[in-house]
């Protein structure tokens, strides 16, 4: 840890569909950065303490909010106008992973292999959505244009469903995006600044990975450094988060088709960090806890931003 005490802030809960992981996301990181030295403590963004003033009180911020009101990038620009450093991305480079269509066009634009699919406006009528996924191969995935952890997301393998499907992803947006489901071995790729953290992969305890398979279920189960990797899954992700400005921590979801092929699913720029979250999974294979881990990511931030001063 630096020599003079560094004073740091985590934020998280806030008022999203994620507001649980979100807490108990910032509890872990408060826990393992005070455990490794640093003065951390929690701050809930709905608390009326949660001002600008006390903000600038911190050395720097850690955000743990995840879905809207933090990985949209309207956390960034907060901090970016009260010129206090935070350890993450961009405003930009939040909002546009946080859109799902928006990362769709930039990977596509820069080589990087996506499931297929489309884009579906709430007003669309079920025909014209009909007629726009014509050319998709059931099942495909409901999933709404902004949302994480996999909230407000259907499989559906028959049309009958389509309908369910919608209203559920457009009770979180205007907007949604119907893809083809990638049958394969789902894989995740973080990063720490550049370095490549150990793959993991993920069996969850139902068909796919939802909600109850992350945050409830004792039988998913996780594979680190897993085996028969082709070496283009993680350049992938590397390449994925340098072309959308992301950096510090990200985490790039994939899935890994029997043939070697494989799609990127998303791009987290505020990974989870729970217990049953991946990018501590991730660091613990190499002997690092949550602290150790964002521990040169903070002293590069506060580097540069003393440096900026």
């Amino acid at each position: 840890m630096v020599g003079t005490p560094v004073r740091i802030l985590v934020l998280c809960g806030g008022h999203s569909a994620e507001r649980e992981i979100s807490l108990a996301s910032g509890r872990s990181t408060v826990a393992s950065l005070c455990q490794f030295g640093y003065p951390a403590e929690l701050l809930d963004t709905i608390d009326p303490a949660c001002t600008d003033l006390r903000l600038r009180q911190a050395d720097l911020i850690v955000p743990m909010l995840h879905g809207m009101g933090g990985e949209d990038g309207s956390l960034q620009q907060r901090l970016q106008r009260l010129s206090i450093p935070w350890l993450g991305s961009s405003p930009a480079a939040c909002e546009l992973t946080f859109n799902k269509l928006r990362t769709r066009q930039l990977l596509q634009s820069i080589g990087i292999p996506i499931p297929a699919g489309t884009a579906v406006l709430k007003q669309e009528s079920q025909r014209t959505v009909l007629q726009s996924i014509a050319d998709l191969r059931w099942p495909l995935v409901v999933k709404p244009a902004e949302q994480g952890s996999s909230i407000g997301i259907s499989i559906i393998q028959v049309p009958a469903q389509l309908p369910a499907a919608l209203a559920e992803a457009f009770r979180w947006g205007d907007e949604c995006l119907i893809e083809e489901f990638v049958e394969g071995r789902e894989i995740t790729v973080s990063l720490a600044g550049s370095q490549v953290l150990p793959l993991v992969e993920i069996l969850p305890s139902g068909n796919w990975y939802d909600y109850a398979s992350k945050y409830q279920s004792p039988t998913t189960r996780y594979v680190v450094n897993p085996l028969q990797i082709p070496a283009a899954l993680p350049t992938a992700a590397v390449r994925a988060v340098q072309a959308a400005g992301a950096s510090d921590l990200t985490r790039t979801d994939f899935r890994l088709r029997a043939d070697g092929s494989f799609a990127v699913l998303e791009i987290n720029t505020i990974p989870g960090m729970t217990d049953h979250s991946l990018v501590p999974m991730a660091a613990a294979a190499l002997g690092l806890t949550i602290g150790q881990l964002l521990d040169p990511l903070i002293r590069q931030k506060l580097s540069l931003h003393r440096s900026a001063a």
